[in-house]
């Protein structure tokens, strides 16, 4: 299939999902299989936009549907409008506008190493950039909007499960006959192939931009599944098999780094409640706040890290340390404009003086202090763990639930891998999104968050074949399926 092709189709693919399923649950099958089924590296471009891609397509189509369609469906919980209403997130979310353009008006004039210019930054980058950052907020929006009640975000679960589960006969496919999905149905490789092949075993990296990523939402599933075995008690075997199999094909997938992600969050999924698991992010995300000035400082023993990779894997030890020396490079770089950064056009790398590129950018972090300076990564990072640090201190008078806790841990795994990998993806703001939604949803809990006006005339029913309830008032009787009534005529002509 050509690869353009495939992106404009999913439209197409998104209003099936929104005729046929519920709003909430269409939102996370549009954008979670966009990521995992399209191209990567392919884009639509638009004169005066942004590039439209497998990231922007799915999410700006489900934004446009779930408007036309939460208002013909009945029951759907939701809050009220698009615009946070979260002071938190609004100042976070202006703050990061107005941060794009103090880089703009910081970063005027062009540079020159050797051979190579790299030209300054000027008012259209940063409007650019802004119409940039809106899209990426989409899945936030859309989350915390539709997917704020504890069963949306059971939903949320579930699809990450199921899906995991469909992807992790691709990834054992690859793990055995090399990474060839994406050239077969899309006619190109996305990376590098020597990325892709480590001690003698192939890294799967299906139709995602590389195997880190892969393996990231390997391991997010695993906790997924391990959460719903305690969200859904009644069906706690089959989700705990289902964990199982998904961490059996995390570890083929030949990814260290998402292992030890997994190991280390796994327990606190099973055996913890809510508020240990809350408190656990908590602990996480403030390490990930704190890591850039720890590293920066000099404070974090890389050394004894790269000692302890290098036991298990000595050519992976090998890869940390060069990771290692190019955020040493580039955190140098970054000191000299620490406030807003160097903006874009490659202007935060480090170069030679016959303009040779000298670094390898991985870690997220860096990349981004690089380019917006501290204010932008604050602000971006707090957007992500603001709703973790908030969770925890009303967990109580909010009466957070397994589901809630359970995306938060799924979050700081994401967290965590930002440190050595750039894993940022829609998934991410998903996340943050709907923990954010059920922070307005606040004290209000579970039981009281009113379905749309349509759900007047509507009568309750379930909808455990997607993983998701609809709300009963109570103010109407409840349905009576075929085979009742069927038994009741029955009785009534017996009796006669």
């Amino acid at each position: 299939m050509p690869p353009l092709a495939a992106l404009l189709l999913w439209p197409v693919v998104c209003h099936v999902f929104f005729v046929k399923m519920r709003v909430p649950l269409a939102i996370v099958l549009s954008i979670v299989c966009g990521y995992l089924l399209l191209p990567t590296g392919t884009s639509l471009d638009l004169p005066m936009l942004p590039a439209f891609d497998k990231h922007s397509i799915p999410a700006l189509t489900a934004l446009g549907l779930a408007l036309i369609f939460a208002k013909t469906q009945t029951g759907i919980r939701s809050l009220d409008g698009l615009w946070p209403g979260s002071w938190w997130v609004r100042i976070m979310i202006v703050g990061m506008a107005l941060g794009i353009l103090a880089t703009v008006f910081d970063n005027p004039t062009g540079l020159r190493y050797g051979t190579r210019y790299l030209q300054g930054m000027s008012l259209y980058d940063g409007m650019s950039q802004i119409l940039s950052l809106a899209i990426v907020l989409v899945p936030l929006v859309l989350a915390r909007k539709f997917l704020a009640h504890p069963d949306a975000q059971r939903t949320l679960l579930w699809v990450l499960c199921i899906a995991a589960f469909g992807y992790s006969f691709l990834t054992l496919f690859e793990a055995r006959m090399s990474p060839q999905l994406n050239s077969w149905v899309y006619g190109f490789f996305p990376h590098s192939w020597r990325q892709h092949y480590r001690g003698g075993d192939w890294r799967p990296i299906v139709f995602l931009s590389h195997g880190l990523l892969l393996g990231l939402f390997l391991a997010m599933a695993t906790l997924a599944a391990a959460g719903l075995s305690r969200a859904i008690t009644q069906q706690r075997v089959k989700y705990l098999v289902l964990a199982g199999w998904l961490f059996m094909t995390l570890i083929i997938s030949n990814n260290l780094g998402a292992f030890l992600i997994t190991i280390i969050i796994l327990p606190v999924a099973l055996l913890f409640g809510a508020r240990t698991q809350l408190l656990f992010a908590v602990i996480i995300a403030s390490i990930f706040l704190s890591y850039p000035l720890l590293r920066g400082a000099g404070l974090i023993p890389v050394d004894r890290v790269s000692s302890m990779v290098a036991r298990i894997d000595p050519v992976r030890a090998e890869s940390l340390n060069v990771r290692l020396r190019n955020e040493d490079l580039l955190l140098e770089k970054a000191s000299r404009k620490p406030v807003f950064g160097w903006g874009l056009w490659g202007r935060s790398r480090v170069f030679d003086e016959r303009g040779r590129d000298l670094v390898l950018a991985d870690g997220y972090w860096v990349i981004t202090i690089g380019v917006s300076g501290w204010v932008g990564y604050l602000l971006e990072v707090g957007l992500l763990t603001v709703p973790i640090f908030l969770l925890f201190i009303h967990k109580n008078r909010y009466k957070i639930s397994i589901e809630t806790s359970i995306c938060a841990l799924l979050l700081i795994a994401n967290l965590i891998d930002l440190i050595p990998n750039s894993g940022m993806t829609p998934l991410t703001w998903l996340l943050a999104g709907a923990l954010w939604g059920r922070l307005e949803l606040g004290a209000k809990g579970a039981a009281e968050l009113t379905p749309n006006k349509a759900h007047a005339n509507h009568q309750g029913r379930s909808n455990d074949r997607f993983g998701q309830e609809e709300v009963d008032t109570g103010t109407q009787p409840k349905p009576v399926y075929t085979r009742q009534r069927k038994r009741i005529e029955r009785k009534k002509n017996t009796a006669g």
